[in-house]
């Protein structure tokens, strides 16, 4: 019996013995499986949701590049500002060495005195973030800091030991020169998009590229010495060079501005184009400050420049008889009785005053603004040919610029116009045109006929130093060298037969007002009470450098008989004393206006 009871307690061991060893095993097997499952199975899962806890990524934005005239001077740039962010996630009160406990109340208290923000505004920020996203990093809680203002949150978060705030680098944009220019540059919304002009079209020169800082944090989100992973430094935009002259953009505006209000006109433009087609100034008046475009009204935040069309009334004169002459039609000399009023067939017009039968020369003509004479010129004249003149002085295509918005108002074919319409081209009317395209319109007698592309960029600079220039097309040969000749001594005796303040003693000029009628949006005819009076021309006569034109629409009725006369010449004058141009040493035009 003894001997059947020690062999059972044997027996009994090596079974415990056994199952403690298969138990061993199994425990050992499920270890083993776990750690290939963590390290080689889920490893890289894993390893990036231990790096989403233990790493934080900081943006770095770079400055937005500098808008500059054509001298360098600065019309647009980034000034540093800042933002504060904070990780919701770490966000708790601090206890101090000392044992002063710093609450987040306490925190968003401090921080909205510094900022100026409501503090219960940005507990409710943090709380809205939290109850979002419990493991949230990273939320804005103010931008647009400036130096003072960052030197105080930065010395709070020293002071307080505060772990889970920071400061990023956020340049905002300011316009030193205010609204010199402003309808062109254009300005930027709120958070930083561009919305308006150059800031908009040229913003593949102008945006930054943001780099990025990656390093580990403790749990606390400070970050630790030494362990950035990722530093990626942001690259600041390009610089954006104007052909903008912004002295003479200032003076402009003043001058077009006093217009304005001396018309009691609804708004002004002026254009000045040097006769390389570049663009000196471009004044509109209402005028858009960038650093605070919501203070005017939405239709003047543009550039009108560009985008306005309208019917331009005599000015258009120069072109349609330039094209006459420039094709054999009539020459500068030829005799003309000229009646005030006119009718052929369904055709039926008059001069702007009453006169008997005038022994007009054809420039005596265009002198004295005559619709009856023009469109007794132009009888027998192909309107196709005009056509194909009217496109070559750039009318029905958008001008080179290309401006935001800038639409082309197209050419009607001559052959679906009424006569009546046929005839009113021929002194401004049925014919639509944008400012610039107006102003460009001179510049074939301002370069012995030939039109430039005008141009507003000369180019953009990156930070590496190189530089491009937009492409600029070839110019256009409008009329022959004579021809264009012929149309400035022409303008010229308008000019000093006028009996306004036109000329400057000692300077040639050569120029054509125009009073237009406003027309109906509906098309049913021509508001009696709505005018635009402009006025263009080239300067100086013998030797061009500049073409000027200037528009004003809506001003009262006693002021719509004076053309754009007056900001005309004071703009002339002022080219005169800002580039020091010597009087004229050729004598003016004597070409005939009466036989």
């Amino acid at each position: 019996m003894a001997r059947r009871g020690t062999w059972n307690i044997r027996r009994s061991t090596r079974l415990r013995t056994t199952l403690v060893g298969v138990l061993i095993v199994a425990l050992v097997s499920v270890f083993i499986v776990r750690l290939a499952d963590i390290q080689v199975v889920n490893a890289a899962q894993l390893n990036e949701q231990s790096d989403e806890r233990r790493t934080s990524t900081q943006v770095l934005h770079g400055a937005r590049g500098d808008i500059v005239d054509a001298n360098g001077t600065v019309m647009a740039t980034s000034v540093d500002r800042w933002a504060v962010t904070i990780s919701p996630m770490h966000t708790r009160d601090i206890e101090l060495e000392d044992g002063t406990t710093i609450t987040v109340g306490q925190m968003l208290k401090q921080l909205g005195e510094i900022t100026g923000q409501d503090p219960n505004a940005l507990a409710a920020a943090l709380q809205a973030e939290t109850d979002k996203d419990a493991e949230s990093n990273y939320l804005v809680l103010a931008t647009g800091l400036d130096v003072e203002q960052y030197e105080q949150v930065r010395q709070m978060r020293t002071d307080w030991q505060l772990p889970y705030i920071d400061l990023e680098s956020r340049p905002e944009r300011t316009y030193p020169l205010g609204s010199v220019g402003g309808n062109v540059i254009g300005f930027e919304g709120t958070y930083g998009e561009s919305l308006a002009g150059l800031e908009l079209m040229q913003d593949a020169c102008l945006a930054p590229t943001d780099g990025s800082r990656l390093a580990e944090v403790s749990p606390d989100g400070t970050e630790i010495p030494g362990t950035v992973r990722v530093d990626q430094p942001a690259v600041n935009g390009g610089t954006l060079q104007l052909t903008i002259d912004s002295d003479l953009q200032f003076s402009t505006q003043q001058i077009l501005a006093q217009y304005q209000e001396d018309f009691g006109a609804r708004s002004a433009t002026a254009i000045v184009l040097r006769k390389d087609g570049t663009v000196a100034a471009i004044a509109e008046t209402p005028t858009v400050d960038p650093n605070n475009p919501q203070a005017i009204d939405p239709q003047f935040r543009g550039a009108r420049t560009f985008t306005n069309a309208y019917e331009p009334g005599s000015t258009l004169k120069s072109v349609t008889l330039a094209a006459m002459i420039d094709q054999g039609h009539v020459d500068v000399e030829d005799e003309w009785t000229v009646p005030w009023q006119y009718q052929q067939g369904p055709v039926v017009l008059n001069d702007s005053f009453v006169h008997g039968d005038m022994p007009w020369t054809t420039t005596g003509i265009l002198a004295n603004s005559s619709n009856v004479g023009m469109v007794t010129m132009a009888e027998g004249f192909d309107r196709s040919i005009l056509y194909d003149y009217f496109a070559d002085f750039g009318f029905g295509e958008t001008s080179a610029i290309e401006f935001l918005g800038e639409q082309p108002v197209q050419l009607r074919d001559p052959a679906t116009l009424d006569d009546q319409t046929t005839a009113n081209q021929m002194f401004g009317q049925g014919i639509a045109v944008t400012p610039i395209q107006m102003a460009s319109s001179y510049l074939p007698f301002a370069n012995e006929g030939k039109r430039p592309p005008v141009q507003l960029v000369s180019g953009c600079t990156n930070q590496e130093g190189e530089t491009a220039s937009p492409k600029v097309g070839d110019p256009v040969q409008v009329l022959k060298p004579e021809t264009a000749s012929d149309m400035n001594e022409m303008m010229e005796v308008m000019v000093n037969e006028s009996s306004q303040d036109f000329g400057i003693d000692g300077y040639r000029i050569s120029a054509k007002t125009g009073t237009a009628e406003v027309a109906y949006p509906d098309g049913s005819g021509y508001d009696p009470n709505a005018w635009i009076i402009s006025t263009t021309g080239v300067f100086p006569t013998d030797e061009p450098e500049y073409v000027v034109h200037v528009m004003i629409e809506y001003p009262i009725p006693s002021m719509r008989t004076t053309g754009a006369v007056g900001a005309f010449h004071d703009i002339v004058n002022l080219l005169i004393r800002h580039d020091s141009i010597p009087p004229s040493t050729t004598e003016p035009s004597d070409l005939d206006v009466e036989w």
